[in-house]
């Protein structure tokens, strides 16, 4: 009998398998920032929703009701939305991070219930985590952009470690949750000595991977948590008695008190950090700027936003004359999902969240509390994945004041578990869970529908998608004959992709050096910006790029045409304007040379 029933659950093993090499591939391929890396990671995420049909009349703990309402809710509201966008491709990012972080959530609420299992999947994902921090180092140390993958590319942040990711801000909001996770794990789990002493090695190199992404950000966040856990736990020991509250409490003040010296010795160590460290509170961050831009956003459309995406042009349109690096997120989750989802996005944001707050709660209540006041057994594995939840929610609630971690598939991925967790504790007093009701089937009937959705759409978006990245880089190192050859290769199976008609475009207007082929090169390059156009008609990138291409071809009139929609669109952009100038005197000389390459 015993063999049957593992026999019988060797789909949820198999799907426990999937989580862990979606976790890690979204993570390695830059946190699966371009649809193109995230892709591998969806798909691996749809096998689990299919394999959960074999899970549907399983006995399992049932979630809380009024979390998966909420969830549905909320997610149901942000696809709608999404779907009803200006710009299809630009709502593509949040689509499908939706999709996936609800076969997660699901999957973890309804069917992966198992304590063990989770601290499981929780283990292997700090595995990861030092993975980062050893990449992290090297960056720190060298001052170069070093990457593992050399294929992938990071943007410039100096010292500042992001390991697999290209920004060093989604690295500690990946090492916040993780770190704390282990150390809940350390101090509540059942694990034995050795384990745990493993786990807090890895939760030590967490943590000092979040001092080395010098990510002011992660600096709040990851005290938020720990002070949350801190809390959490001094309740606990206190509920169970005095005694060991000073016993345990009074011990784990000091060694708090200890690593906090510790932490701010290393920091002075490099001036590099203890300059970051210093300037937590900075009026006169570029945030500031990009957060007055969302509120004018929002107020254009308070009800329903403005659709997913289009944050990239209303932070143009709205930027401040000290603004002139290109806005393309809020730099915080709250004020980006009011400005593009509207009041009815965040209304249902505030149910979603506080319905697993306070699921949490209750559960921590049950396990923990109640528990520990009635029995004599201090140490749960469900108690201990409960406070790492709250814990790490609360690191996200602070850092999402100041960076876009839920813009990030990777961290999306691992918060999904985190909501997961919190909607079911895995545990009930019976001993026994009766068989699943028509309501709990319905629930879990998602996860086999969600992942259709997710593997029939991975399988059409990925050419195009890789078509498009090896255009782009193409383009990047150049190679303009190649770039042209990929991004028509990707265009025979996407017509909604305005990138594809960009690095075309751009790849016509780097072959036209050559004189007698010079107008067709150009004729062809506005063909494929006038496409780029019609699809996002708000990017100024494409009204520039046309209004040079007409110059090129002596077209002024319809190039002063183009710029003043640049203008139009990006008033306070110091390039724009000198794109615009450049453009008056070549049509005042009536130069029609190459013209400059806008940046």
């Amino acid at each position: 009998m015993k063999k049957i029933a593992l026999l019988s659950r060797s789909d949820e093993t198999i799907s426990a398998f999937l989580l862990a090499a979606a976790f890690a591939t979204s993570q390695i391929l830059i946190g699966g920032t371009r649809l193109l890396f995230s892709l591998p990671a969806y798909g691996l995420l749809a096998l689990i929703g299919l394999l959960a049909l074999f899970s549907l009349r399983r006995a399992k703990p049932e979630p809380n009701q009024l979390c998966l309402v909420s969830a549905a809710l909320f997610f149901g509201y942000v696809l709608a939305r999404a779907l009803l966008s200006p710009v299809d491709y630009l709502a593509r990012p949040d689509i499908y991070s939706v999709l996936g972080g609800l076969l997660v959530y699901f999957f973890v609420a309804c069917i992966c219930t198992d304590s063990k299992r989770r601290m499981a999947l929780l283990l292997f994902l700090l595995v990861v985590a030092m993975v980062h921090v050893f990449i992290g180092a090297i960056q720190f140390r060298d001052g170069e952009n070093f990457m593992l993958i050399p294929f992938l590319q990071r943007y410039d942040y100096g010292r500042r470690a992001s390991g697999f990711y290209v920004c060093p801000n989604h690295l500690a909001g990946l090492l916040e949750v993780l770190g704390v996770f282990g150390l809940s794990i350390v101090c509540w789990s059942r694990w034995p000595i050795w384990a745990k002493l493993l786990t807090g090695y890895a939760v030590c190199v967490c943590y000092l991977g979040v001092v080395l992404t010098g990510s002011r950000g992660g600096y709040l966040s990851t005290t938020a948590s720990l002070l949350v856990f801190a809390v959490l736990s001094l309740a606990l020991l206190r509920k169970a008695s005095a005694r060991l509250f000073w016993r345990l409490g009074g011990p784990g003040l000091i060694a708090a008190a200890v690593i906090v010296i510790a932490v701010v010795f290393l920091v002075q160590k490099s001036s590099y950090l203890s300059g970051r460290a210093q300037t937590v509170v900075d009026p006169t961050n570029v945030r500031i700027d990009m957060w007055k831009a969302a509120i004018q956003q929002w107020k254009l459309r308070p009800i329903l936003g403005t659709g997913s995406g289009t944050y990239l042009y209303y932070g143009r349109l709205f930027r401040s004359e000290g603004l002139q690096q290109d806005p393309v997120q809020v730099h915080n989750d709250y004020l980006h999902l009011l400005a593009e989802y509207g009041l009815v996005g965040t209304a249902f944001f505030a149910v979603f969240l506080g319905s697993h707050l306070r699921n949490g709660w209750k559960n921590l209540g049950r396990l923990g509390f109640k528990r520990v006041a009635v029995s004599s057994r201090l140490l749960s594995n469900g108690m201990a994945l409960q406070v790492g939840a709250i814990a790490a929610l609360s690191a996200y609630i602070v850092h999402s004041f100041l960076d876009f971690n839920l813009h990030i598939p990777a961290n999306v991925l691992l918060l999904a578990f985190v909501f997961g967790i919190l909607a079911n504790a895995g545990t009930q007093r019976e001993l026994e869970p009766a068989p699943p009701g028509r309501s709990m089937m319905a629930w879990r009937f998602f996860l086999p529908a969600i992942g259709l959705i997710v593997a029939i759409q991975c399988v059409r978006l990925l050419p195009g998608e890789y078509f498009a990245e090896r255009s782009r880089t193409s383009l990047r190192d150049d190679d303009p004959p190649s770039s042209v050859s990929f991004a028509l290769r990707g265009l025979a199976y996407e017509h909604n992709n305005p990138n594809l008609y960009a690095y075309l475009g751009n790849a016509h207007v780097e072959q036209a050096d050559d004189q007698q082929a010079r107008e067709s090169f150009y004729l062809a390059a506005t063909e494929a910006f006038t496409k780029q156009r019609e699809l996002a008609p708000q990017d100024k990138t494409s009204a520039v790029d046309l209004g040079f291409a007409y110059d090129a071809l002596g077209r002024f009139a319809e190039a002063e045409w183009m710029f003043g929609e640049a203008l139009r669109l990006d008033p306070k952009a110091a390039s724009t304007r000198g794109y615009y100038q450049t453009h008056l005197k070549s049509w005042r000389d009536g130069k029609t040379e190459l013209v400059p390459e806008p940046e």
